[in-house]
């Protein structure tokens, strides 16, 4: 079926900005670190969750409560399952342990309880895996933690839209909504300046302070007509608040700007409409590459091979594990009735 967007390029671009990024960020080659500055995953992040709120109120808007949370639940743990367990049972390989002390560690059951509930924080390693010196953190996945953020969104949003039906608030809720997460954000990372607390900075990387982000996202899918009717006057003005706060170092109208350019994009370069007709990988490359990324460091692919030969390889690795994934996996069970 022929799209009237091109939300597909849009994640493409943005999971593959987060495969550059975490490369220059996850592996310790100065050849490589020195363009850090040059990936912004923060900006793919946010612009993903500003897609989320357009297209999970969308896909909630026609459906009824219990088909939605099924075409949520067949879109989202397929491949997030996969690359959990996969990781659980075969970074043995490469563990520093034996395959009997790996599997009888209380660490072992600890990463694989946390991370299928999403609760990747509370253990994100694997017991002897990834512990190199070229690696930054021993961590298994890096990319996991928006996730439970978006099943929040998940569940939130047949809330936010029983309100909204029956107030008929569109636009006062979501101001509100997008004003109670500005503030919350704002006080705690204030906080975690003040007290040097990392609690804080955590917390406000949580899905009460990313909500400005979904509300704008949702705000384009409610107002879409009328966006679209006046797309072309609100781009330069949101390019100018996104640069002014972006120096300025604060993120209150941000969420705004940004989510603006994000959806003018969307419906501006029609030849793009149909980008995923062979495949949406966009999913798949974003939870994949860090296990692919770490596990080719620990290997020593980057240590035997020119830098940029090893990183050629690493991108054509997550490319084919995404479009495997989608074609053999992820299609297949949202497919499936």
């Amino acid at each position: 079926m022929k799209r009237n967007n091109c939300f597909d390029f849009l994640r493409f671009i943005f999971a593959f900005n987060v495969v550059l990024g975490h490369l220059t960020v996850i592996a310790l080659f100065p050849d490589l670190q020195k363009f850090q500055h040059f990936f912004n995953t923060y900006l793919s992040v946010t612009g993903f969750f500003v897609i989320s709120g357009f297209l999970i109120t969308q896909s909630y808007d026609r459906s009824t409560l219990k088909s939605y949370f099924i075409k949520r639940a067949k879109r989202l743990l397929p491949a997030y399952l996969f690359v959990i367990i996969s990781c659980a049972f075969g970074l043995v390989c490469i563990s520093t342990l034996s395959a009997i002390d790996y599997y009888k560690s209380a660490d072992w059951w600890e990463y694989l309880g946390a991370n299928i509930c999403f609760l990747n924080f509370l253990h994100p390693s694997l017991p002897g895996v990834f512990d190199s010196p070229y690696i930054n953190d021993t961590s298994v996945n890096p990319a996991l933690w928006t996730l439970k953020i978006e099943i929040g969104f998940y569940l939130v949003i047949p809330i936010l839209i029983w309100w909204i039906r029956k107030y008929k608030k569109i636009g006062l809720t979501l101001f509100v909504l997008y004003t109670f997460a500005v503030l919350f954000r704002s006080l705690l990372n204030f906080y975690g300046d003040l007290y040097q607390q990392d609690i804080y900075i955590f917390l406000a990387r949580q899905l009460p302070g990313f909500m400005s982000y979904f509300a704008v996202g949702m705000t384009g899918y409610f107002y879409k007509d009328k966006f679209l009717n006046y797309k072309s006057y609100l781009l330069i003005p949101a390019i100018i608040i996104f640069i002014v706060e972006h120096y300025l170092n604060i993120e209150i109208l941000t969420p705004l700007a940004w989510g603006i350019i994000v959806l003018w994009f969307a419906y501006s370069i029609p030849h793009l409409n149909n980008f995923a007709k062979y495949g949406d990988i966009s999913y798949g490359i974003y939870i994949y590459h860090g296990p692919i990324l770490k596990t080719l460091i620990s290997i020593g692919l980057f240590t035997t091979f020119n830098i940029w030969k090893a990183s050629l390889i690493y991108f054509v690795c997550v490319m084919i594990i995404g479009f495997f994934s989608w074609h053999f996996l992820e299609n297949k069970i949202l497919k499936h009735t």
